[in-house]
């Protein structure tokens, strides 16, 4: 009984050191982040303005959440020396978009988007993209095209580490789906691949007259027929002029041999808004927008007969154009697709991406 009350005396006093030591830390490191806020909300002073430059620019609620105030406090000193390190130190942070402590990093923080390539998946539902750090998914991110938001689990007990891509029109559609200490993301967003102004581009270039499908198989050429539907065709021949404003998801991702190749000319700019009766039955080889919607999926027809059970539902603004483009759509009609179950659409097993060209 002594010896075990001797041991419980003495793991006790183990332990109140260690819970002693954190809380002296604990006060520390409230102190320095009192200390810190005080140096942020100060107006005097050329040395203080300098090293909180980079971190003002995320806004006001944005930047309580920014991990630039978790090295603000220690990346300040006093004396021009240190204030020359710190600001060179801030404009490093400022300049690398993924680097811990850019302003446009936020812990405890999961953003909304259209995903572009997803995260890794519970056990028995398909693997995803992951992740070591934050500053790794969001480097996935800036080399992926069409991605502008990346959200990384930081906490591997609840989400692995998970690493999902994600996009976004503009900056003003960052929006947070959830925030605090129990969100276990980090997310940012990435200033490119924003949707464009078709007012800033060149205007759409009459003269040409075919659209190209750059594929892994080979090129798609597609006769544009602008008496059947002109916006339709704007459209595509921006897409033909300018080939960057396609995005990862101008790809082909359904087949069904006999009856159309779908895919989708997803792009950074609005795709085509108004629809139109086609000029008849939809004939082999024409090129329509899917579901009878205006863009931008669209669909070739492989039909052997016209399509009457359409009617003149769809808008009709293309053809195949030769023989080779159309040996070309068959062989990739015939590819690998499944279907979820029986009457579903067939979606290819994967999809094939497309490049525009002229």
């Amino acid at each position: 009984l002594i010896a075990a009350t001797i041991c419980f005396h003495a793991r006790w006093q183990v332990l109140h050191q260690k819970m002693t030591a954190l809380h002296l830390l604990h006060r520390a490191q409230t102190a320095a982040q009192n200390k810190d806020s005080q140096t942020r909300t100060s107006t005097t002073g050329n040395q203080g303005s300098s090293s909180l430059g980079a971190g003002s620019a995320s806004g006001s609620k944005g930047s309580k959440l920014s991990l630039i105030e978790r090295s603000s406090g220690s990346s300040s000193g006093s004396g021009s020396k240190g204030s020359k390190v710190s600001a060179a130190a801030a404009a490093a942070i400022a300049a690398d978009d993924c680097a811990v402590g850019n302003p446009h990093v936020h812990e405890h923080t999961e953003y909304w988007g259209d995903v572009v390539a997803p995260g890794s998946q519970p056990s028995g539902r398909g693997r995803g993209l992951e992740t070591d750090s934050a500053e790794g998914c969001c480097r996935s991110c800036k080399s992926t095209k069409g991605c502008n938001i990346w959200v990384w689990c930081q906490d591997p007990q609840i989400c692995g580490r998970q690493c999902w891509l994600k996009r976004v029109g503009g900056a003003r559609e960052v929006v947070s789906h959830g925030q605090g200490p129990a969100v276990p993301w980090t997310s940012g967003h990435l200033e490119k691949d924003y949707m464009r102004d078709p007012a800033t581009l060149p205007p759409p270039d009459p003269t040409i007259d075919t659209l190209v499908l750059v594929t892994m198989y080979g090129r798609v050429r597609i006769k544009l027929r602008p008496d059947w539907h002109g916006p339709s065709v704007d459209f595509a021949r921006r897409l033909a002029q300018l080939p960057e404003l396609c995005t990862n998801k101008c790809e082909f991702y359904r087949a069904e041999p006999g009856f159309l190749l779908q895919g989708s000319l997803h792009a950074f700019i609005p795709p085509n808004s108004k629809t139109q009766e086609g000029p008849g039955f939809m004939q082999k080889g024409d090129i329509g927008w899917a579901g009878g919607g205006p863009g931008p999926d669209f669909f070739i027809y492989l039909g052997e007969q016209p399509a009457a059970h359409f009617g003149r539902s769809h808008t009709v603004w293309g053809q195949i154009a030769d023989e080779d483009s159309m040996k070309l759509v068959q062989k990739m009609v015939m590819l690998p697709a499944t279907a979820p179950k029986p009457g579903d659409m067939h979606m290819l097993d994967k999809n094939i991406e497309i490049r525009t060209d002229r």
